[in-house]
């Protein structure tokens, strides 16, 4: 058993909420244990595990006579990788769908969500710590799109440049092109002012049948942490690094659950110790949101073209 549909992302653009929509609905069937499989998004485990470990460790759970949609929501898929990946495993009418969020907002979740996971650089996190969300965000940005050489290298390393990357959302959509034709574009703002329209109309496009037993008006993966320290917050980085390993790489959770039991709840108390409650409701400031909107003008034209949509006005 494998999917028939991937949602493709993109990061902090809603996918966590729609996964616990999507996990909600009778006659559609997801990865079980987690939300986004690392198989993908990390080729070693590909080439050492093959197909047949892929449809173990994430779909076993589905009899093979289930009637269900199995689908994937997994906003990692976007890297510059996987759609050769997923093109060489999946037939031409699988089915992508992409959600999206002004990338301008997408940037400023994602920066904060990222300092709190320890992955930028520890410098970054310094910076956070000492001067606010805003003002680090805009010395980030700036550090970055003001020098010619990292900015255009945001497409060649994206998992360095995440912040920026995961935003020029047409580069990445068209990666797909030429083999996938079956798309459904959700746009974020459109998706938490009405998620249950929204579902419904993706329902559509997948081939299911609403289900009126979803709870919809729900919220997931909100940013609520910030880092304690920037060593905490690499050391948070280091433990995750070890769950993917444990959990996903080698499937601990499925053949020894007791051990694995002990391992998640020691990782939970270590990730609760190396960040602490975010308190900065700063908001990012004006001059940081222009160098945003200018650096994804050309590609937010680009998308608007694939989509046939104006969306000026809900972006910029």
């Amino acid at each position: 058993m494998q999917p028939s549909f991937f949602c493709i992302g993109f990061q902090k653009c809603g996918t966590t909420t729609l996964f616990d929509l999507l996990e909600q609905h009778r006659g559609i069937a997801l990865p079980r244990d987690v939300k986004e499989p690392m198989y993908y998004r990390a080729p070693a485990v590909l080439r050492f595990g093959g197909n047949r470990y892929y449809q173990w460790r994430y779909f076993s759970h589905i009899p093979a006579d289930d009637k269900r949609m199995v689908g994937e929501v997994n906003a990692g898929l976007s890297y510059c990788h996987c759609a050769q990946l997923l093109k060489e495993n999946f037939p031409p009418e699988t089915k992508l769908i992409f959600m999206m969020r002004n990338p301008v907002n997408r940037a400023w979740s994602a920066y904060k969500f990222f300092v709190a996971l320890g992955f930028l650089p520890m410098s970054v996190t310094k910076d956070d710590l000492e001067r606010g969300h805003a003002a680090a965000f805009d010395r980030y940005v700036r550090q970055v799109l003001g020098d010619p050489k990292q900015r255009g290298k945001i497409m060649q390393r994206r998992l360095k440049y995440l912040v920026f990357s995961q935003g020029n959302y047409d580069t990445c959509i068209g990666e797909f092109d030429d083999y996938f034709p079956n798309r459904k574009y959700i746009l974020f703002e459109e998706f938490i002012k009405n998620q249950k329209s929204v579902c419904e109309d993706l329902y559509d496009f997948l081939g299911v049948e609403p289900d009126e037993s979803i709870q919809y008006g729900i919220k997931a993966n909100e940013t609520h942490r910030a880092a304690a320290s920037p060593l905490r917050a690499r050391i948070r980085n280091i433990i995750k690094g070890g769950d993917y390993f444990f959990d996903e790489f080698i499937g601990m959770r499925c053949w020894a659950p007791s051990v694995y039991g002990a391992y998640h709840k020691l990782t939970r108390h270590l990730y609760h110790t190396c960040t602490v409650e975010d308190t900065d409701k700063s908001k990012m400031l004006p001059e940081t949101r222009k160098l945003l909107e200018d650096y994804y003008r050309e590609e937010k034209e680009r998308l608007e073209k694939r989509m046939q949509r104006d969306l000026s006005d809900i972006w910029f």
